[in-house]
């Protein structure tokens, strides 16, 4: 079976989807993950092979322009359930911003990688939800497209845009939709923490991958008080809101509390920090997954990645978030019971020791325990490979005969 895996030039899109493609290849299966040209090495550093479509494409640095050029910035979230009808319309404006430079991602993919499909024939795509060129060959093709999800699911409503958002680039290959939900999603959520909209989902037991990593020596050594793990991802730095980089004021919230924190932020950002206590360790850009077993809380700003890792460890989370796809994760979060969610543009110095300290203990951990254990009785990519396969209405890879 060949299989095409599509997104764009957005490193935390690719690797939620790479342990799939580890299982495809295993079990001996084609795979190229197609995305823009400046993807493609940290494609290859995932181990899978790579096909770099369509001119250079700087995704991130046009949506930063979009967003400057707009004047817009998180604010206060408001919340959906008081204000159902003008929340989730600002909700939706806000995402759809960024899922039309992902449209423009695909549409400078697609010649390239339909006239290569032409001729590479793939059996089945796995597209990420914003990677839409493989949306496109799928339909060209006939052929199955499975939608990966990253964590919650905060891209099925926008079907209800999908001429406004996608039709252009259906058009102009002669097909009148796409279908932006794909034929199968992948959901790698416990059930308490995902969306309940009665879309159909499977699922799919989440692997971290974070790129090539090495266990520093210090890990090997149990922590002498409870472990809290800071980290930040880089977009609100990226974006230009470093007010709403609060990772320095957690530390500083912690300082007198009895704790080891550790903090897993880009070098880049270690200034930010000035000198540290005694209690505080610098990490750098330290994986998570190796980092979360040896913890008791941590503290993030709401990305997919630390919000789907920490469940996976079982570790209770405190949210400070103030980026739309972050405030979704921290209400999912504190509605299961699995951590606190803070407004980042509302947090104290005493407000984010309250919260911390009190995931330490109450039900806070078992819950969280209760939501890895729901996780790792998902059905491992190994798993999933095989169903796809059956799904692509093969039961052996591509030219390997029956016995």
């Amino acid at each position: 079976m060949r299989v095409l895996f599509t997104t764009w030039n957005m490193n935390g899109h690719l690797n939620p989807m790479v342990p799939l493609g580890w299982a495809l290849r295993a079990a001996g299966h084609e795979v190229v993950v197609a995305s823009n040209p400046d993807l493609v090495p940290a494609i290859t550093r995932s181990g899978l092979p790579a096909l770099g479509v369509g001119p250079q494409f700087d995704s991130f640095g046009v949506l930063v322009e979009q967003v400057k050029a707009r004047g817009w910035r998180p604010t206060p979230p408001v919340d959906p359930e008081a204000e159902p009808d003008g929340a989730v319309a600002r909700i939706r404006r806000r995402s759809l911003l960024g899922l039309r430079v992902a449209v423009q991602a695909a549409d400078a993919q697609a010649d390239e990688l339909v006239a290569f499909c032409r001729d590479w024939r793939p059996d089945l795509v796995v597209f990420e939800p914003t990677g839409y060129a493989g949306l496109l060959v799928a339909r060209l093709h006939g052929i199955p497209a499975v939608r990966h999800l990253w964590s919650v699911d905060l891209s099925a409503p926008v079907a209800e845009f999908e001429t406004d958002l996608v039709g252009e680039l259906a058009a102009r290959f002669g097909l009148d939709r796409l279908g932006i939900n794909g034929d199968v999603t992948l959901d790698p959520c416990p059930a308490p923490i995902q969306v309940h909209d009665g879309l159909p989902r499977r699922p799919i037991r989440f692997v971290p991958y974070n790129g090539p990593s090495v266990v520093p020596d210090w890990l090997r050594e149990p922590p002498s008080a409870p472990r809290i793990c800071i980290t930040w991802g880089t977009s609100l730095d990226r974006f230009g809101f470093d007010d709403l980089i609060i990772a320095p004021a957690v530390a500083e919230a912690l300082t007198d509390c009895d704790v080891e924190v550790v903090i897993a932020v880009a070098d880049s950002q270690r200034d930010l920090f000035g000198p540290l206590p005694g209690n505080v360790r610098f990490l750098g850009p330290v994986p998570l997954h190796l980092v979360l077993p040896s913890c008791a809380g941590v503290v993030h700003q709401g990305g997919a990645g630390g919000t789907m890792t920490s469940l996976l460890f079982g570790v209770p989370q405190v949210v400070l978030a103030a980026m739309p796809d972050g405030v979704f994760h921290a209400r999912q979060v504190e509605r299961a019971g699995a951590g606190r969610y803070l407004p980042a543009q509302q947090a104290t110095t005493q407000s984010i020791r309250d919260a911390v300290l009190s995931i330490l203990d109450g039900d806070y951990p078992g819950t969280a325990r209760a939501l890895r254990d729901r996780m790792l009785a998902m059905p491992a990519p190994v798993r999933v490979a095989a169903d796809l396969a059956e799904l692509a209405g093969l039961a052996q890879p591509a030219g390997v005969p029956v016995p």
